[in-house]
């Protein structure tokens, strides 16, 4: 901004000091003049978004991949990989029509693959590193905005980076890891952003992941209910988590503790992720196995 405003000066000063004693401008100074004006015009109200058009994707998702690339590699969660799927492709049809942004809160113990989950869907939304590393972001409790010293300003510097990514370019993919560390009250900020309501910027093609482990012992709780009442883990629904969900982020330590993210109904859904037992962890040692192209003899598997 400060480059555009000093071109639009110097093509005011060169304007004036071509001007004759009769007031007539020497047309090649006043044609250089009216050009700079016309280009500092241009780059004032485009936010220079031309300059970043090679740096956003093109919206060509293959759901079938990652649906396959899931079944394959992400293993003991039914429950998150049906909600999360469902709702990034219900997200990307309805993109031209959507109200606000996909927002989605991760629930459960550290190790059931939420960071997991949360880098295979990057890498199927941007398909080469370059651009991974420009629209996935991860903001966690080593982030620059993460200080309850200072809240009020990291609040205002979270807000005005992210709104800055937008307006770069409209697909990003925000994640905030270690939810349980980040300051009660700093997510508040972002509700302009997460309504669509700030009118600089459209957020609508963005989706933002809330990453924490509030909620993991009600979910362990609820699973060995549901278990004792005969329920196999397949046929346990995300209804059967929902509220203990929202109830836990809402009034344990963390950054959605009494946020009004949660009281106005911000983030879509609340997806648990379930303890993993043995036979899970060792499809995961498998598949990593099988990425290596080494297997994993049956006696080390007892």
């Amino acid at each position: 901004m400060l480059y555009t405003k000093c071109l639009l000066l110097y093509s005011g000063l060169i304007f004036f000091k071509s001007t004759t004693v009769f007031g007539i401008i020497d047309p090649i100074t006043g044609a250089f003049a009216l050009g700079s004006f016309a280009l500092g015009y241009f780059l004032t109200k485009t936010n220079y978004s031309f300059l970043n058009i090679n740096n956003c994707p093109t919206e060509n998702i293959q759901f079938y991949e990652l649906q396959r690339d899931i079944e394959e590699n992400f293993f003991g969660q039914h429950i998150a990989s049906k909600i999360i799927l469902s709702a990034l492709k219900g997200n990307f049809i309805r993109s031209t029509h959507n109200k606000k942004p996909l927002v989605m809160s991760f629930h459960g113990w550290t190790g059931c693959g939420k960071n997991f989950i949360t880098e295979l869907i990057a890498n199927h939304f941007f398909t080469n590193e370059k651009m991974k590393k420009l629209r996935y972001h991860v903001i966690n409790r080593q982030s620059q905005f993460i200080s309850s010293s200072k809240l009020n300003y990291n609040s205002e510097e979270l807000y005005n980076h992210i709104k800055l990514v937008i307006k770069s370019c409209k697909t990003n993919i925000f994640v905030f890891d270690e939810l349980q560390y980040i300051p009660i009250g700093l997510l508040d900020i972002l509700i302009p952003i997460l309504e669509n309501h700030d009118l600089s910027i459209d957020s609508r093609n963005s989706i933002f992941i809330f990453l924490t482990n509030a909620g993991g012992e009600a979910i362990v709780e609820k699973y060995l209910e549901l278990w004792d009442k005969g329920y196999s883990r397949e046929q346990m629904k995300v209804f059967d988590f929902d509220s203990i969900l929202q109830q836990s982020a809402f009034n344990e330590i963390g950054g959605l503790k009494k946020s009004q993210l949660i009281d106005s109904h911000i983030i879509d859904h609340y997806i648990p992720f379930l303890p993993l037992e043995k036979s899970h962890v060792m499809q995961c040692i498998d598949a990593e196995l099988r990425n290596l192209n080494q297997k994993l003899d049956s006696k080390t598997k007892k």
